[in-house]
C-alpha cells in the first residue's frame, strides 16, 4: 500500500486554476485549491513508505511554499494534516482532497488575485532556503513581535553583522530601497543609528522582557505606542530583508514550470535550462487571466483537468 500525503497550507494569492500539476526536487505534486473563504489549500502527494518519506516530503514542500510565498509577496503557512491509503498502482491525477482543516494564517478574508506559480526563484544553498522559510514566516505571522524577530534573523543568515550590514545599506544605497523616508523620521533614532535602533530598541527589547541595564528601552505589548513603533520597524526591516535576500544572498536566479514539447507532467526547471530544450510553460499566463476572470468562488472539485488528461 501507499500512502496519499496531505499538506495543507494558507495562501493569499489567488491562481487562477483550481488544480495544479508539478514537480519539484524530484517529487510529484498535485495542488489544490480549496474554497478560500472556508477552508485551506492543500499539496497532494504519494510515497509508497509513510515513515521513511513523509519528513523528506514535507520538507521539500516547505522549501516550495517559501519561494512561492516570496515569489508573489504572499501570506503562506504550511502543516501536516494526514492522509489516506491508498493502493500502489495509485494515480496522482485521480487523487482528491479528503483531509480538510480551518486557515491559521490572519487572511481576514483578504485576498489577492492573479497568483503565479510558473516562475520561482531558485534555491541555490542553505542560506537562501533558510532565509526564505524566515521570510513565509514573518510574512504570515499575526503577531508583529515576533515577525520582526524572524526578519532581524534573515540579516544574520549569512553570518552577517545585522546591525553594521543595516547601516552601510542606510548609509550607500537607501534609494534602492522600498522605504518612505516618514517612516524612518517616525522612529525616532535618539541619536542612534537604524541599525543600533533596531538590534537594541527592538530585537533585545523584544526578546528580553526585564530589562536590568538603565537606559535600555523596554517594550509592553499592551502599549499602544510601543505597538505603533514596532509596526512602522516591522514595516522598514522588512524591506531590508528582501533586499538582503536579493543582494547579500544573491538570489537572482529562477525556475520555470514548463513541459517537454508542451505535453508531460510540468516540472521546474533552471534558468539557464530553457534554451537547451524545446520547452514550453506549463500553464500560460494569457489563458490563467481567461479563467480568473470566469470564478471568484473556489472548490477542490473541476470538471475539467488542467493536466489535459
Amino acid at each position: 500500500m501507499s500512502f496519499l500525503i496531505h499538506i495543507c497550507f494558507d495562501n493569499s494569492s489567488l491562481f487562477a486554476r483550481n488544480v495544479y500539476y508539478f514537480e519539484y526536487k524530484n517529487i510529484r505534486f498535485k495542488l489544490i485549491q480549496n474554497n478560500s473563504y472556508k477552508r485551506s489549500d492543500v499539496l497532494l502527494t504519494i510515497v509508497s513508505h509513510k515513515n521513511r518519506e513523509e519528513e523528506k516530503v514535507y520538507l521539500i514542500a516547505s522549501e516550495y511554499l517559501s519561494a512561492l510565498s516570496f515569489r508573489n509577496n504572499s501570506l503562506v503557512k504550511m502543516w501536516k494534516c494526514g492522509g489516506i491509503s491508498v493502493s500502489h498502482n495509485f494515480e496522482l491525477r485521480k487523487a482528491k482532497c479528503r483531509a480538510f482543516d480551518f486557515h491559521r494564517t490572519p487572511l481576514g478574508g483578504y485576498y489577492i488575485e492573479g497568483g503565479d506559480i510558473n516562475k520561482i526563484p531558485e534555491i541555490e544553498n542553505e542560506e537562501q532556503k533558510n532565509a526564505l522559510i524566515l521570510f513565509k514566516e514573518a510574512n504570515s505571522s499575526n503577531n508583529i513581535y515576533l515577525s520582526f524577530l524572524f526578519y532581524w534573523q534573515i540579516l544574520e543568515t549569512a553570518g552577517t553583522n545585522a546591525e553594521k550590514w543595516v547601516n552601510k545599506v542606510f548609509k550607500n544605497s537607501f534609494n534602492e530601497i522600498r522605504v518612505n523616508q516618514k517612516d524612518i523620521d517616525n522612529l525616532q533614532l535618539k541619536g542612534k543609528s537604524l541599525g543600533e535602533y533596531f538590534r537594541d530598541d527592538c530585537r533585545n527589547a523584544i526578546a528580553h522582557i526585564k530589562r536590568k541595564r538603565k537606559g535600555k528601552t523596554s517594550i509592553k505589548l499592551d502599549n499602544s505606542k510601543d505597538n505603533y513603533r514596532i509596526n512602522i520597524s516591522t514595516r522598514i526591516i522588512k524591506e531590508f530583508a528582501i533586499t538582503y535576500i536579493y543582494k547579500q544572498l544573491k538570489l537572482n536566479k529562477s525556475m520555470y514550470l514548463v513541459r517537454y514539447k508542451g505535453k508531460g507532467f510540468p516540472l521546474y526547471v533552471k534558468q539557464e535550462e530553457l534554451r537547451q530544450k524545446p520547452y514550453k510553460i506549463a500553464y500560460p499566463r494569457e489563458n490563467a487571466i481567461q479563467l480568473l476572470g470566469k470564478r471568484r468562488r473556489l472548490t477542490w472539485h473541476t470538471k475539467k483537468d488542467p493536466f489535459g488528461m
